[in-house]
Formats: structure tokens, sequence, C-alpha cells
């Protein structure tokens, strides 16, 4: 069973932050993570950034998660998670001896699966507990951690490519087209709304409901004041991140919207910039090659519910009158009423009936 992070843990921490996989693309490539820093943050200073840690009864299998919990508190997102069979962290003597070329190596030899199944498993069931409706990890397209996950009850919603772009742009952005860009105000959240909804399939949309909250916003308008798309940047001490959401109608202008967006937060030395592209935006790709940015790789979005739908039958009344005493009435039998209707001739004559009856 998992519980929550305390300072008895801080060695297992320590032994594990070297031993794990980050699981959130913008935190891995933006923010130099610390494990151990994380959990500390979060126990002294409380906020959305949660640490579980699990201990198996037999044995010294263990392992930790880290995870951060949207503003609405029913979404979580994986960030970190770090296992041990207790077998990779033991002294290099106590391993028994085998020829060099099966000696197993961090890359080739992953937390088995008896550690991160019950590890999810105990997380799942902590974040229920919290209201958390589902729970968000992105992992490599190749990597090992997708089957396991695929185990553990994930499902892929959706896949994206992260572009990378490490030196200075192909050219500079229109003159009219920075000066178009605003900040974002509360006024602009009922057209991203719209905007948001037309772009993002409905699947995902049950996932993540609304545009990030985090990180700035600049937003476009054209045509009459007409919001034409709007851009999410995130920056770290690392690298920054950017999201566009434009509209079908302004695929045209991509090229011009993307160059804008890198005046905003331009790369330098030491600090890319990286675009995550959904793949129900895949034309975004094209321009951003052309743009100068390269593919840095690709990641599975999967998620797993914590919840679900449960039916349940009406229960019987009958139990529950007999138990207050109640009794019901018997239904009188009556006839249904019937309006009478006055006699044709014919059926009068039949019936033999005085004309004037």
């Amino acid at each position: 069973m998992a519980r929550p992070f305390s300072l008895r843990d801080l060695a297992l921490i320590h032994r594990l932050s070297e031993k794990g996989a980050l699981l959130h693309a913008e935190t891995a490539l933006t923010k130099n993570w610390q494990p151990l820093w994380g959990a500390l943050h979060s126990l002294f200073t409380g906020g959305d950034d949660l640490t579980f840690v699990w201990r198996a009864e037999k044995g010294e299998a263990a392992g930790f998660v880290q995870l951060h919990i949207s503003d609405d508190s029913a979404r979580a997102c994986l960030i970190y998670l770090g296992a041990t069979n207790g077998r990779d962290l033991a002294p290099a003597g106590d391993l028994p001896e085998a020829p060099p070329d099966e000696l197993p190596t961090p890359d080739s030899n992953p937390p088995l699966e008896d550690v991160w199944l019950p590890l999810l498993d105990g997380v799942v069931a902590e974040v229920g507990r919290r209201g958390v409706h589902s729970l968000v990890a992105e992992v490599d397209e190749l990597s090992p951690q997708l089957a396991l996950l695929r185990q553990a009850g994930f499902a892929i919603y959706t896949r994206q490519d992260i572009w990378v772009c490490e030196g200075s742009v192909a050219g500079e952005a229109p003159a009219g087209v920075p000066h178009l860009f605003s900040s974002y105000h509360p006024e602009d959240d009922w057209e991203m709304a719209l905007l948001y909804a037309h772009i993002v399939p409905p699947l995902i949309q049950m996932v993540e409901p609304g545009p990030p909250e985090d990180g700035t916003l600049w937003v476009l308008r054209e045509h009459g004041d007409e919001l034409t798309a709007f851009v999410h940047v995130q920056d770290g001490p690392g690298a920054s991140w950017l999201r566009f959401f434009i509209h079908p109608n302004a695929q045209a202008q991509a090229s011009d919207i993307i160059r804008a967006a890198l005046q905003f937060s331009p790369p330098r030395e030491g600090h890319p910039v990286y675009c995550c592209v959904r793949r129900y935006q895949s034309w975004l790709q094209t321009e951003l090659a052309r743009e100068g940015f390269a593919l840095w790789g690709s990641q599975a979005v999967m998620v797993k519910h914590t919840v679900h739908k449960v039916r349940s039958e009406a229960p019987e009344l009958s139990p529950a009158l007999q138990t207050q005493g109640v009794t019901t009435p018997p239904t009188p039998f009556t006839r249904p009423y019937r309006p009478e209707r006055p006699l044709t001739a014919k059926k009068r004559l039949k019936a033999r009936v005085p004309p004037h009856a």
C-alpha cells in the first residue's frame, strides 16, 4: 500500500533518484528536476506536488512516485517514478558472477514488473481517495515503461512529437504579426475555450478539459478582433516549452505565428526551446521543420481512470414497506369511462327503440 512521503524515507528517495523514469516531458526538459528536493518541498510547503512511497511486505522491493495535481484536483500527472527490487542496489560483491556480456546495465535492467505494478496500484488507490479522476503519464514510444504501464491499466489516448530549436530561427517574424499578439486577459477565456474545443478531440478533452493553466499565454486576434490563435509559453531553468493552438483557417499563417512566438522566448546557448505537437495537429510539424526545429522524440500519452461507472438496481420497496408496517390498499376494479354516443337509425331499428326515446 502506498503512503505519503515522510522524513524516514529520505534514504530511499536518495538511492532511487538516479534509477527512475521521468514521465512528464515538460518537467523533464525544462526543469532540473531533483526527486529529493521535490519530496522535501512538497512535505514542508504543501501544494499540488505529492510524493508517495511503497515498500513490499516481504523482501527489499520498494519505490516512490511523484505527481502533480491540477488546479481543479480532478487530474494528476505522473512526474517521476523510482523503483527497485533490491538486487539492482546491492553491492557488486553480493551479485553472482556472470560473464561480462551478461552483466545488467541501468538501461537494460529496468525495475521488475512486480515492483512497478503494486506501486502504481497503490498510488492510483491513494489519489482516487483524494478525488483525482484520472492519472496521466508520458512515455517514449519505444521504452519498456510503456508495456508496464499497459499492464497497470493505462491506455494510450494520443501521441505527441517533441521538436527542439537550439539555434537561431530561419527568419525574422513579419513586422505586423508580433504586434497582433497581446498578453492574455481573463476576458479571453471564453473565446480560448471555444478555440480549444474546436481543435482538441473530445476524447482528449475528457482528460484535459482546457488549455494549460500555468506559464504565459499570448493571444492573436485578426479579422475584426476574432481570436485566431493562442500560444502557451513555459520558461524553465533548463529550457522553454511551447504549445500552439491555431485555428484551421489560419494554417497558412503558421510560419509567421511560430516566428512571432519565438520572439517572446528565443533560444539561446544552453537554453533551447521545445515545442510539443500532439498528433491531432500533425500538420504543424512541417512548419516547425521549416523554421529550424528538429524532431527530438515521440511519446505516448497514457491515461488511467481512477473511477468507473457502476450500475446498481433500484431496491425493492415491498420489504421496506413491510418493515414500516405500511400496507398497500387493494386497487378496486373499475370500468373505464366511456361517453355515451347517440344511437344511429340502424342501431335503433335493430334494438327496436322508438325514434323519440
